[in-house]
């Protein structure tokens, strides 16, 4: 099969240029893609075409050139697809990595449950696979979901929603929390409604507090299930300190990470980020896509994982300037970065998880060397989904300070398309109502570039693009 088009890329600058593109294959033998007529990718059998129909923008398209991957490229990837006979509506996982491929071969990641943090995976309109600004797509065949008849603006939806579910499964509301969501615009208002889908689907009796200097943002979120809106252009902020037991930041800003510090009481949940460096982190975007975990030095801690995981922490590694960790009933291994890499490559660790269980860190660098030790890859030293443990003085650093009172930093990345779509089945008035009070305006897919000049407005909500 194939098809040439005309796309709208992104490039490093913030702006947009016209490419022409060309797909080559078929989903048993693989696929060629040309740029301007030169070799882009190939791709291997898995992968199927689709024509796309709608694609949210997101702060993440708006942040791209921060972000750590090649540019120029179509971006996009809150994506509602349809069969090239038009038959057929989808939603698509972001995720490209043996398992969503349908390989035979499946990597040690895939077969730890971790399918969505294979090593050199791509990402849909973030990371090299092309994205849903363009008029078609090629998507790996178990990442494509069908929608059956569902009102395809609330399907749009998907993909932030599924990520916003992930933050709270993560990081659960206890009974009788007070949990707030700092900066509801895009995924923080996503964050509200599956707060309130949470509620109801598990009973839990907590108060959901949106957190916003705009007034007409906290507006909508209490219709879309906030109990309270805290404005924070006139709320005495003092007033607020250490008020909530958890508070999830989907700001994207270094100040909006400081100010979540200084409101949570318990625990902050890192969901959006810059790409800049922040309380001495230069790491903390990764963190996020690793959906790694930060928490004060104990032996309980060293216990710590997600509570959905079914596995022990055997394999601890003790960054240098470690001072008086003890660690009894599992490997330890206290040596430099660059040893601790090798140790990973080792027959140690033959037909394991190539990453560490936990890690222990004295000193911001530590941190960042933890989470990526040769800036060349994305291979962290501890494993996703695991654990940073701080060890160390936290002299003035925000960050540390809260961690060593026995806070806690969490992070999440994507989240279960197949439970964000069950949820809005079974909760009808909280899928129609985002879908009414978020999506702020449409945009033809040939207006990309004045999209993203109304998504980047304050006064927008959620911007769609329209190719059909």
């Amino acid at each position: 099969m194939n098809i040439k088009f005309n796309a709208i890329e992104y490039t490093a600058k913030d702006d947009f240029i016209n490419t022409e593109y060309e797909f080559d294959g078929d989903v048993n033998s693989g696929w060629q893609i040309l740029r301007n007529k030169q070799h882009y990718l190939r791709l291997g059998k898995g992968y199927k075409l689709l024509k796309t129909r709608l694609c949210g923008i997101c702060s993440t398209d708006l942040a791209r050139r921060f972000l750590p991957y090649p540019l120029p490229q179509i971006i996009g990837h809150e994506v509602v697809a349809q069969s090239l006979d038009e038959k057929h509506k989808f939603v698509v996982e972001i995720n490209d990595t043996p398992y969503f491929r349908g390989d035979k071969s499946q990597d040690i990641f895939c077969k730890s449950g971790l399918y969505t943090h294979s090593p050199g995976r791509m990402t849909l309109g973030i990371n090299r696979l092309p994205g849903g600004f363009g008029p078609y797509i090629l998507a790996p065949k178990k990442a494509i979901i069908p929608i059956g008849n569902m009102n395809e603006y609330i399907a749009v939806l998907t993909e932030p929603f599924a990520a916003a579910m992930q933050a709270i499964i993560a990081s659960p509301p206890g009974d009788k929390d007070s949990v707030a969501v700092l900066g509801p615009r895009k995924l923080g208002s996503l964050l509200i409604a599956g707060l309130r889908a949470y509620r109801r689907m598990t009973g839990k009796k907590y108060k959901i507090y949106a957190l916003s200097k705009h007034s007409n943002i906290l507006d909508i979120c209490l219709e879309l299930g906030a109990d309270e809106g805290v404005d924070l252009s006139t709320a005495d902020d003092p007033s607020l300190h250490n008020q909530f037991d958890i508070v999830y930041d989907t700001t994207g800003s270094t100040s909006g990470f400081e100010l979540a510090l200084n409101l949570a009481r318990t625990e902050v949940h890192l969901k959006s980020t810059s790409g800049q460096k922040v309380c001495g982190l230069g790491n903390l975007t990764a963190f996020v896509v690793d959906e790694l975990s930060l928490l004060p030095y104990n032996h309980e801690n060293l216990e710590f994982k997600w509570e959905n995981e079914n596995r022990k922490n055997q394999r601890v590694y003790i960054a240098p300037g470690v001072q008086g960790a003890e660690i009894t009933g599992k490997g330890s291994y206290r040596t430099d970065f660059n040893e601790a890499e090798d140790i990973l490559k080792s027959s140690e660790f033959q037909n394991l998880l190539p990453r560490y269980d936990i890690a222990i860190a004295s000193t911001p660098k530590e941190i960042d060397n933890i989470i990526r030790p040769d800036p060349e890859n994305e291979n962290s030293l501890v494993r996703p989904r695991g654990t940073i443990l701080f060890k160390g003085d936290p002299l003035d650093n925000p960050l540390l300070n809260f961690i060593s009172k026995g806070g806690r930093l969490r992070s999440s990345r994507c989240g279960d398309f197949h439970l964000a779509l069950k949820l809005f089945r079974e909760s009808k008035d909280i899928a129609e109502n985002l879908s009414h009070y978020m999506i702020s305006h449409v945009f033809p897919a040939r207006e990309l570039k004045t999209a993203f000049q109304f998504a980047k407005d304050s006064k927008s909500f959620k911007v769609i693009v329209k190719h059909i």
